[in-house]
């Protein structure tokens, strides 16, 4: 009996000293949070075609630009394609009366003529999307002689 006494008084010092032991453990909290910045761009590499284009017999789905895409938008983007000549080519831009030829484009699901602006949507986030920027102009064998211009902008925003 003498035993068993002694050892529960050495089972109740144990567990006396486990509690106390527990009783001064603290606890804390830490919370992680990060962010992640909205990023869209677009970048446009000519082809040698885009400087050559002919006039006179015409181009017929010709790559002009190869662009890339990036945007990390959870719910998506917008590409949009305007021209400085309302889609013409023309000889002199501050003149409206010059030569032009008006030529077509297509990227990606948009297509048609860029007088006002085409528009290409995206879904969700992209990244390092390739596309192909594409022309028509139509064959001209009486074009007036000059070197024709036009500035495509293509714009990349958010939804």
């Amino acid at each position: 009996m003498k035993r068993l006494m002694k050892l529960t008084l050495i089972a109740a010092s144990v567990v006396t000293a486990f509690a106390a032991q527990a009783a001064s453990i603290g606890s804390a909290k830490l919370e992680l949070k990060g962010s992640v910045a909205m990023n869209c761009t677009i970048a446009v590499e000519p082809t040698a075609k885009a400087n050559s284009l002919d006039i006179k017999d015409g181009e017929v789905g010709t790559t002009v630009g190869t662009v890339t895409e990036d945007c990390n938008s959870v719910t998506g983007y917008a590409v949009t394609i305007t021209s400085a000549n309302s889609g013409q080519l023309r000889t002199n831009p501050n003149d409206a009366t010059a030569p032009l030829a008006a030529y077509k484009v297509a990227y990606s699901d948009a297509t048609g003529d860029i007088s006002s602006e085409l528009k290409t949507t995206r879904k969700e986030a992209t990244f390092n999307s390739v596309n192909k920027l594409v022309v028509d102009i139509a064959a001209n064998a009486q074009a007036i002689a000059g070197s024709y211009a036009d500035t495509v902008t293509l714009q990349i925003a958010a939804k």
